[in-house]
């Protein structure tokens, strides 16, 4: 359990942050990072099948792609243009839960801009309608990274502790350290292309 559900204290989150990376490191591609600060966040990377490259912009279909399967990794096919996902979920001291931050380059190293970003990942209408009606300019924004004091995108945390107090009840779900990020990312990460695996219990 957490201490004062749905809120966090820095350490809580830090037990959270590696009890995910325990039980998904097997099938994601994840990892506990420290920063220069000395605080701990999560990196989850995902590559990406951005389209054909015509020069003028890439189509905006988007499909994952299996680290594993050398067929999508055929570098002999230079027309396919291919990217990583980087989703860092962050601590924050002033809201007391996660935060997802999201960065987007093409394997040329091009960081995508918030608006082409934002029309790959947020396919959903409604979806977007309700990341759009977000006060303060929409759930969707660009903000130094806390640790690493980078440009990233990130998904505003001023819902997050309402949403985790309204579903878990209403589902009859307990979430406590061991599945607190999944339990969150379930909710918040799709908004942003990020969909959890089932993993073995």
């Amino acid at each position: 359990m957490t201490s004062d559900f749905p809120f966090l204290t820095r350490s809580e989150f830090g037990n959270c942050i590696e009890e995910f990376e325990r039980a998904y490191g097997a099938v994601v591609d994840v990892e506990v990072r420290k920063s220069r600060g000395l605080h701990t966040y999560l990196s989850i990377h995902k590559p990406l099948f951005l389209g054909q490259n015509n020069d003028d912009a890439v189509d905006s279909d988007i499909e994952d792609v299996e680290d594993t399967d050398p067929a999508y990794l055929d570098t002999a096919c230079p027309a396919l243009e291919y990217g990583r996902i980087e989703y860092h979920v962050v601590y924050s001291a002033s809201w007391r839960v996660p935060v997802l931050y999201v960065r987007v380059h093409t394997n040329a190293g091009v960081e995508m801009d918030c608006t082409r970003v934002t029309d790959m990942l947020v396919t959903d209408s409604e979806v977007r309608g309700a990341m759009d009606a977000v006060e303060f300019g929409g759930a969707l924004g660009i903000q130094d990274h806390p640790e690493l004091n980078e440009p990233f995108m990130y998904l505003h945390p001023c819902h997050t502790a309402t949403l985790l107090r309204a579903v878990a009840p209403a589902r009859g779900v307990e979430i406590g350290q061991r599945n607190y990020i999944s339990s969150w990312l379930s909710l918040t990460g799709a908004a942003v292309g990020l969909f959890l695996p089932s993993i073995p219990h």
